[in-house]
């Protein structure tokens, strides 16, 4: 499958529920995402994705509406929280957004309320188990995270060994997201080859202007390399239970800015959102080769 834009735009969607995307999706960033970089990456041609971590409904309503003045297209909200209010998840949909990421604490509770709104379920797997219990309770999108990725890491598997087996194991029926280590254009095509529709870069669009991480933390992330990388298995943070990819410091930092996956050291520059999802989209492109385009609208079906 070719990641060129013309096989995507105004054509067949890759998702149930979602208007035609690029098969570029930006990874859930916590703190570090936001409208800005959602946004930007939606009104491109991606999809852009907006972390929701309890918010304050009317809080809520405001990053939504800030995207909303940007673009019609359609962003995926990540639900992040352990337990979110129901106010949270009203909210949402009150604004008009149907696409919702669901992770293993809190699918079985969030997936029927989706459903029953109307909505498309993608949900983050690491495993073929996780992936049939992901869809015997009702997800439409499996984003199938590989042991390669930045931040909490569940999945013991290599991201395209991991696509190959739940391809095989559930045929062509149900759309699956590949993300782990991913950094370029060579990346997605990659994913593409093994079974999956899109791709799901996290790193990438961690590093780009939109993404609210630290100057200082861009920088040292645009200088690191792979083994400058550390598996954290620390029983810290909010969610202890899982292991966290993170540049290592003497200090033994732990914040969202400084994770990162295995492709890091393929990223040199700091680009604007909608430059990436053209290179990233951009079949045979690489970080440092493809042209740079400048901003403008997607055109696909509205959200």
């Amino acid at each position: 499958m070719s990641m060129k834009a013309s096989r995507i735009l105004n054509k067949t969607s890759l998702f149930p529920g979602v208007p035609p995307v690029l098969p570029v999706v930006q990874a859930s960033l916590g703190l570090c995402d936001g409208p800005r970089l959602a946004a930007a990456v939606s009104r491109a041609g991606g999809l852009g994705t907006l972390s929701v971590r309890n918010p304050a409904p009317a809080a809520l309503r405001l990053r939504l509406r800030q995207i909303r003045a940007v673009t019609p297209r359609p962003v995926l909200l990540a639900f992040t929280a352990q337990w979110e209010r129901d106010a949270v998840f009203d909210t949402a949909i009150a604004e008009g957004f149907r696409a919702f990421q669901v992770f293993w604490w809190n699918a079985p509770r969030l997936i029927s309320r989706i459903r029953q709104a109307g909505g498309t379920v993608f949900c983050q797997v690491g495993t073929r188990e996780e992936a049939r219990d992901a869809i015997e309770t009702g997800a439409s999108v499996l984003i199938a995270q590989g042991t390669e990725a930045g931040g909490q890491v569940r999945s013991p598997r290599p991201v395209l060994e991991l696509v190959r087996d739940l391809r095989d194991t559930f045929g062509s029926d149900i759309p699956i997201i590949a993300g782990g280590g991913f950094a370029d254009a060579a990346d997605g095509q990659a994913a593409l080859a093994a079974g999956a529709n899109a791709a799901l870069f996290g790193t990438r669009f961690l590093l780009s202007e939109e993404a609210n991480a630290a100057t200082r933390d861009k920088a040292r992330l645009l200088k690191a390399s792979q083994a400058d990388l550390r598996l954290d298995t620390r029983m810290i943070g909010d969610w202890p239970c899982a292991p966290r990819r993170c540049l290592y410091s003497r200090t033994n930092e732990d914040r969202p800015g400084l994770y990162a996956g295995l492709g890091v050291g393929r990223i040199q520059t700091l680009l604007p959102a909608a430059d990436l999802v053209r290179r990233l989209a951009k079949a045979g492109a690489t970080d440092a080769a493809a042209p740079t385009a400048a901003s403008t609208d997607y055109t696909g079906g509205g959200s």
